[in-house]
């Protein structure tokens, strides 16, 4: 097979790995699969039936070239193909989250401003499509993924064109009954390709389904919906606004001449957004971090073997409730793929035209990689859990599985570099960068993303699930392991190191001796909490307002160790199974261990901490939505705890938004929204400047050198702390490394992250690079395999340490010995 290549353990195409075969349907099938950088993509491939027609593969050249030219924040990219190879391929980003139909039910009905925000999301990515002379001509409900960026358009229009005359007769339409518009439906009797309006009339049929529950023209069977497309007009009762009704009307009106262009949609559809994106709150951001960690767990599998190839019989992946991209190109006006109503099969069971049933079977189990043993053996933990921060480091989100056949689309910011020169093209630059090394490596294991590495003094702490490992952090040497299952965080104060354990009811604190692991101690609730006192040890028997809360998180303020307990209330389904618990805060001695105070809160969450002077703030709230919401928390309160009694000293008004900011603080602290980032004065609580930016994913906790930092869209950017937040440099070819706090990585005035080799335009995850916070400049770098996939990093002036694939780095600066 030409472009497919056969190792050992793994199958490529075109220099991608592949991992799992995750659909098949008319035009070829989808595989999850790994780019040479570790990314993880979407490879189609076409069955050779078509692959055999000479001018199938000159329009699939000529589409997959125009398609390639698509860019925008709301559709989801072509990254590579190769139409002459034996078996033609393409390969695309990846997408995040549920298909819309899933995502409307997760919410309820939209108002008239969150459909505003939906359609002008949709006119923004079919206007580049139309910018690059596509036409969608399919836009449905499979095909819009609602990702934690927006919702996301998919197959804009390769397949479909690709197909266009070759392979459809020209009494077949090409589209979906109740979104193809009726001059598609009409092309036998008029040979001209339908245009732009056909998109636009797909675009209303979609809101129209949002807003009412219904499909504007019916969902009881095919040809009775195409019937009332082309003669009946749509049903439009129950829409929330009588503007919206009249706007609407124009989109779905039979004459395509009558009916606004794209541009006019977006423009009316802006006009009327308000407040925060809907899919950043509640039961939708929920729905999309659970596609997430289904993704992140089945990519954790395919670290075995990646099948047989892609004409092989792969193992199918599963992702619960998840949609994607259909893989037919073929589906014709008798497509059995419908709207999801309460007449028609929903979007994740509904047959395809081409008898493919929807991908569900279960992934297997990929058995374990090979390690070489370390040279003190450390116990492998094992975590069950998947790795979610990759994959949005990545900068995607969740796998979509289809109302037919599924398939993925990789999303990452430098999707055209991913698909680009592989070649290790370059481009020299003046002036040459210092080089740090590799100073040791070691494989660990599964460990915790995200806050699995924790440097305190000479000690680097490896936490997994099911054991804490310290480790000399320059000689590479085990000093002690401690073995507990559900282990979820750890600290150390002086000569003690504290564990947080989750158990069964309740999660519990443990003190190790910092010098051998063995544990001295373990936190005992009922001598503190009253209520505990008249309750059962288990709490079965108990009411359930007086339940300790099942998650939790501690702090150290001085010689004060504070836990934290509390049910989790971020999503409408984890506030009803809360059962009215509220959090509680527990306070021991640091130096004897002993039991000192006892305080309850709310009926709520905990969603942020602090201790700053003498002083423990906890941030809670009882309502659910997503962090990177511009108006999270806004009404919550923070509630400031002295820390040698426990009693309240102040309750600070909607100051949950910003828990750094209490009596004690002091000094400037970055926020970031998705929209914004925030500069606030610590003792005030005042906002001293707000810019507002594209997409921020992450920023620097403190300013570091005066300058704060920040990830957008458009890449890493300073500004300047002192003033009005003015930017002072943008560097667009590096990517974020971020710390346990999920704030960028940073040591000594320097910004870690991962980028292209000095002096190059390459590879764009070749290796580590420090900048300078003040002008954005490479410091030094360091070439290094596992920054493509860190899962968690830790940062000193003297090593920084990545884990990745299983595996702790050490990376020192260049004058360090």
């Amino acid at each position: 097979m030409a472009g497919a290549t056969r190792g050992t353990t793994s199958v490529e195409i075109g220099g991608y790995r592949l991992i799992a075969l995750l659909g098949a349907g008319g035009m070829g099938r989808v595989q999850l699969a790994r780019s040479a950088s570790g990314r993880p993509v979407a490879v189609k491939t076409v069955h050779a039936h078509l692959a055999a027609e000479p001018e199938f593969r000159e329009r699939f050249r000529r589409e997959t070239a125009a398609a390639r030219a698509v860019t925008g924040p709301y559709t989801a990219a072509v990254l590579d193909a190769d139409p002459d190879a034996e078996q033609p391929w393409l390969v695309t980003e990846f997408c995040a989250g549920p298909v819309l139909t899933a995502a409307v039910a997760a919410h309820g009905a939209l108002s008239a401003a969150d459909l505003a925000a939906l359609g002008a999301s949709l006119a923004e990515a079919l206007a580049a499509v139309h910018a690059a002379g596509l036409v969608h001509r399919d836009l449905k409900p499979s095909n819009v993924v609602v990702t934690r960026d927006g919702p996301k358009v998919l197959d804009f229009g390769i397949a479909k064109s690709a197909t266009d005359d070759s392979l459809t007769a020209t009494d077949e339409a090409i589209g979906s009954p109740g979104f193809i518009a009726p001059e598609q439906l009409a092309r036998a009797a008029d040979d001209a390709r339908p245009g732009p309006p056909a998109d636009v009339f797909a675009l209303g049929a979609l809101l129209a389904l949002a807003a009412t529950g219904r499909a504007p023209f019916g969902a009881d069977g095919a040809a009775r919906v195409l019937y009332r497309t082309l003669h009946e007009p749509p049903d439009l009762d129950g829409l929330p606004d009588p503007a919206l009704h009249a706007f609407l009307t124009r989109c779905l009106t039979r004459a395509p001449e009558d009916r606004p262009t794209v541009g006019e949609v977006l423009e009316w559809c802006g006009a009327r957004t308000r407040g925060g994106p809907w899919w950043e709150q509640g039961a939708v951001a929920e729905l999309i971090r659970r596609h997430e960690d289904d993704v992140a767990r089945l990519l954790r599998q395919g670290r075995g073997e990646a099948g047989d190839g892609p004409d092989a019989s792969a193992p199918e992946a599963s992702v619960p409730d998840a949609s994607a991209p259909d893989t037919d190109t073929s589906s014709t006006s008798g497509s059995g793929s419908g709207p999801t109503g309460t007449t028609a099969p929903a979007p994740d069971t509904a047959p395809h035209a081409d008898g493919v049933p929807p991908t569900n079977a279960p992934h297997p189990t990929a058995p374990p990689p090979t390690e070489a043993p370390p040279t003190t053996p450390l116990p492998p933990p094992e975590d069950g859990r998947p790795t979610r921060r990759r994959l949005l480091l990545w900068g995607g989100g969740a796998l979509a599985a289809a109302a037919g056949t599924t398939g993925v689309v990789v999303a990452a910011r430098d999707g055209g570099r991913e698909g680009g020169a592989r070649d290790g093209s370059r481009e020299r630059r003046q002036g040459a960068v210092a080089r740090g090394r590799v100073l040791w490596s070691r494989d660990v294991g599964d460990l915790r993303s995200g806050s699995g590495l924790l440097r305190r003094g000479d000690d680097l702490y490896l936490l997994g699930t099911s054991s804490l490992t310290c480790v000399e952090a320059r000689s590479n040497t085990v000093r002690w392991v401690y073995s507990e299952e559900q282990l979820q965080s750890a600290d150390r104060h002086r000569d003690t190191v504290y564990v947080l354990q989750d158990d069964l009811f309740e999660p519990e604190l443990h003190a190790l001796d910092a010098a051998t692991g063995r544990k001295v101690w373990t936190s005992p609730h009922p001598r503190l909490n009253p209520k505990r006192r008249i309750t059962t040890p288990t709490g079965l028997d108990a009411d359930s307002s007086a339940l300790e809360g099942n998650q939790g998180q501690f702090l150290l303020a001085g010689d004060v160790v504070c836990l934290l307990t509390y049910a989790p209330y971020d999503t409408m389904w984890a506030r009803r199974g809360a059962w009215g618990r509220h959090w509680r805060a527990y306070g021991y001695d640091a130096r004897t261990r002993e039991p000192l105070w006892f305080h309850e809160g709310a009926a709520a969450g905990v969603i942020g901490v602090d201790q700053a002077g003498g002083r423990i703030a906890v941030a809670a709230s009882a309502n659910p939505g997503s962090p990177s919401a511009d108006d999270y928390a806004r009404r919550d309160p923070l509630v400031v705890l002295r820390a040698a009694d426990g009693k309240v000293e102040r309750t600070v008004r909607g100051g949950a938004r910003y828990p750094r900011a209490h009596p004690g603080a002091k000094g400037t602290a970055c926020y970031m929204s998705r929209t914004a980032i925030r500069a606030v004065d610590l003792a005030t609580g005042r906002v001293r400047w707000t810019r507002r930016v594209e997409s921020a994913s992450a920023v620097t906790a403190l300013p570091v050198r005066g300058m704060v930092v920040a990830a957008t869209s458009e890449g890493l950017s300073g500004y300047a702390a002192a003033s009005s937040g003015g930017p002072r440099w943008t560097r667009a070819d590096v990517d974020q490394l971020t710390a346990a706090d999920g704030s960028l990585l940073t040591a000594d005035g320097l910004v870690f992250v991962s980028g292209p080799e000095p002096g190059t335009t390459g590879e764009a995850g070749w290796g580590l690079h420090a900048l300078d916070a003040r002008t954005g400049r490479t410091v030094w770098a360091v070439r290094s395999d596992a920054i493509a996939s860190v899962e968690a990093a830790s940062a000193t002036p003297d090593i920084v340490h990545l884990y990745a694939d299983e595996t702790v780095v050490a990376i020192t600066p260049p004058d360090r010995p």
